[in-house]
């Protein structure tokens, strides 16, 4: 380390890669990276686990000997080379060491490098005249600072020593595994095997040479695997760019054709059109003139008859006469004949232009670099990572693709399940007039969000073709029997409640693959909601009138669970969570779970900007900003099997649990309560708070919505039930979502 340090070596070897900082208390980790002490004690304290620490970086396990940061091994050498880059590259100010013992604090200028003591001026000359200390090398700290040979004099002071006798370790204990010095190899050692403290330092420098070479030769490799990534990478986009400009020059070129084609229709029609209008036009004129010249005829007479002195008509009396007898008629108008022009479009429509098929086969796997291996164990290298997440977006989510009777939701009327050509799903169900349904014909104003992450002004707007793509005409509530009303005790029976307005919207777009399987729905803006299709693997969009307006294939979600944030749709996959919008999948939330993830990623419906994230694996509730920042833990003191979370205006949240009847509020700083018993035979679901911090729970048993006040007091069930109902979402102006067990959305007026 004779050379200084450059601002890279310099990062990678005194700060942390936690906190950021330079170190505090270093300690190293079995794959060689080093994080200060307290980092580590945070990071146990937020792991599962107490017994093993799991590198930020690389993600290897370090075993801690009695679940103790402290038993991790302090790395002296940064800390050694930070005290040495603190005193040559800062302007700290540093005291004599012989004034400090008198009380003063003298400025030091120069320091000794053989027994390391700082030295102002006047005590450097006595330093140097004493006759015990007169051989020591002294310098000044300009020249420490200017002079790179002087590092390794500087490292050597903070060598270490025995701590008993504090005099320089030269031997080595085999069988305590220790440095020791000479009187301790004649006193506490005395019948050890001692060795040369060189040949155990050569042997360390045997091993360094050995993990210096693996290292070089792993860099190597992940430099071969970067050049063939960013290789595969622009042949990816430059066939990307290929096939997309294909289709562009076939679109000009069929709008070419259909305008020249318009073009001469237009003419072929115009021409005929237009002799015909010239010799109505010119009748038209003649007409006038002559209904003019009628019109001057018709006044003389009227005149003459209601003003003329006799003498005047007596004047007239032949020529009266003659008019009477000529008996003046108009001939019958004869019209030219319309031109017989037929006009066949084709039905308005276009055979399918374009066929675009993809491959269902592995990736081409990197060419495979020998390495040399390593004994430390490293958990997920950037190939296998990169060929899992490949493969599993090849492969899908086939396991999902159960048909309903395998299991065990048996369809509960008689809708036809695929449409009636092809394999694309469609959904007909009959309209059924439900009594109090508001009128589906009324118009719903529509708004626009002004939100830049969902803006839809840019060039690439929605084809009509895919417009209609949804099957979207908005038909009334299906009204479906009770069984049997809803009872507490045997006497007591709960209130159905009315609802204002009610309609359903089938979830279904043409280009589904098979029927939709929905678990969760979340309201995106005030007049728009979305959903999470978990067969299809894709985010829907809706309008509230009914209306699809986008989707985005999520190719390897689950979207068991979905929450909207400010503009952000935030869906759960095996992984971690989602963060989407329209036109871009900015985000994703990963997690390291210590069993095979068997549960959904609940989020929170908030009001707030928070993405609010829990799980059974978690002891705790996760909070993110909307662009997948960590903000905070908010510790639930035990893991829970929560199954949908939703927060009041209060910002406290109320939750379901998996295999449990009751549902519970969680509050910041007053920990878990219990919120609502429950009723006999139900099954909680989704819950959704209104405005008024009243509580709505789903139960899948009964088909019923149930409300409870803010205390948890059962008020009732709401008068229309949903098939089987999951997850919900209360949009600002209390319009309440239901997704059903059929694929449906249920949307009531609260």
């Amino acid at each position: 380390m004779a050379e200084a340090l450059n601002r890279t070596e310099r990062d990678f070897l005194l700060n942390c890669g936690i906190c950021g900082g330079r170190f505090t208390d270093p300690r190293i980790l079995d794959c060689l990276h080093s994080f200060c002490k307290e980092c580590l004690v945070i990071k146990q304290e937020q792991a599962t686990k107490n017994d093993v620490v799991i590198c930020e970086l690389c993600g290897t396990h370090t075993l801690l000997s009695n679940d103790s940061i402290d038993s991790l091994t302090t790395n002296i050498f940064v800390t050694n080379i930070g005290r040495v880059e603190e005193i040559t590259n800062s302007n700290c100010s540093f005291y004599c060491t012989f004034c400090e013992d008198q009380g003063d604090s003298e400025e030091a200028s120069s320091r000794c490098l053989t027994c390391g003591d700082w030295l102002c001026l006047a005590c450097a000359g006595r330093h140097c005249g004493t006759t015990v200390t007169k051989r020591h090398k002294v310098v000044t700290l300009d020249d420490v600072r200017v002079d790179p040979q002087h590092r390794p004099e500087l490292r050597k002071l903070y060598e270490s020593k025995c701590i008993s006798h504090n005099e320089k370790l030269r031997k080595f204990c085999s069988k305590c595994e220790t440095p020791v010095c000479s009187e301790c190899e004649h006193s506490d050692h005395k019948k050890h095997t001692i060795k040369p403290l060189d040949d155990v330092v050569e042997e360390v420098q045997n091993n360094l040479s050995n993990a210096l070479e693996m290292y070089k030769d792993l860099e190597e490799c992940d430099g071969e695997s970067d050049m063939q990534m960013a290789k595969r990478f622009q042949e990816v986009t430059n066939k990307e760019k290929t096939l997309l400009q294909i289709v562009h020059s076939a679109r000009e070129r069929l709008i070419q054709e259909i305008q020249q084609q318009a073009t001469a229709a237009e003419l072929a029609i115009s021409q005929p059109f237009e002799a015909v209008k010239m010799l109505l036009s010119e009748s038209m004129e003649l007409e006038k003139k002559r209904s003019e010249s009628t019109q001057k005829s018709r006044l003389f007479c009227e005149k003459l008859q209601q003003e003329g002195l006799n003498g005047e008509c007596l004047h007239f009396r032949d020529l009266l006469q003659r008019v009477k007898k000529g008996d003046r008629k108009r001939a019958q108008l004869e019209f030219p004949p319309m031109p017989e022009i037929n006009v066949k479009v084709n039905e308005l429509s276009l055979p399918k232009i374009f066929s675009v098929s993809v491959s269902e086969q592995r990736p081409v796997s990197p060419v495979e670099i020998p390495r040399v291996r390593s004994p430390v164990v490293t958990t997920g290298s950037v190939n296998e990572r990169l060929q899992e997440n490949l493969w599993s977006r090849q492969r899908g989510n086939d396991a999902e693709h159960i048909p309903p009777e395998a299991r065990g939701d048996k369809p509960k009327t008689d809708f036809p399940q695929r449409g009636a050509e092809g394999d694309v799903y469609q959904s007909h169900p009959q309209e059924v007039e439900f009594e109090g349904s508001a009128d589906e014909d009324s118009d719903v104003e529509e708004t626009e969000d002004e939100d830049d992450l969902l803006d839809t002004s840019d060039n690439d707007q929605m084809s009509n073709d895919a417009e209609n793509n949804a099957i979207r005409p908005p038909f009334n509530v299906p009204v479906v029997p009770r069984k049997s009303a809803k009872t507490v005790d045997d006497e007591d029976i709960i209130a159905t409640l009315n609802v204002n307005v009610h309609r359903t919207i089938p979830l279904s777009i043409q280009i589904d693959q098979t029927p939709p399987e929905i678990f969760d729905i979340s309201w995106l803006t005030d007049t728009e909601f979305a959903v999470g299709d978990k067969a299809n693997q894709r985010i829907k969009v809706f309008g509230d009138d009914g209306t699809f307006l986008w989707q985005k294939d999520i190719q390897e979600g689950l979207i068991e669970r979905i929450a909207c944030v400010d503009g952000v749709v935030a869906s759960d996959f095996p992984s971690g969570v989602h963060l989407d919008t329209r036109h871009d999948s900015f985000q994703k939330i990963y997690y390291q779970c210590t069993v095979k993830r068997t549960n959904p990623y609940p989020i929170a419906k908030t009001n707030g900007k928070e993405v609010i994230i829990g799980n059974a694996d978690f002891p705790e509730l996760r909070c993110y900003t909307k662009n997948g920042k960590r903000i905070r833990y908010l510790s639930l003191g035990k893991k829970l099997k929560i199954n949908y979370i939703a927060q009041d205006e209060n910002k406290a949240f109320l939750f379901t649990e998996k295999d449990s009847t009751i549902v519970k509020k969680f509050q910041e700083g007053q920990g878990i309560s219990k919120f609502f018993e429950g009723l006999p035979g139900w099954v909680p679901e989704g819950v959704a708070t209104d405005s008024e911090n009243n509580v709505y729970v789903s139960d899948s048993a009964s088909s019923d919505i149930v409300k409870l006040s803010p205390q948890g007091k059962l008020l009732g069930v709401l008068g229309v039930h949903p098939t089987s109902p999951r997850g919900m979402s209360i949009s600002r102006q209390n319009q309440l979502l239901v997704c059903d067990g059929e694929g449906r959305a249920w949307l009531m007026h609260i």
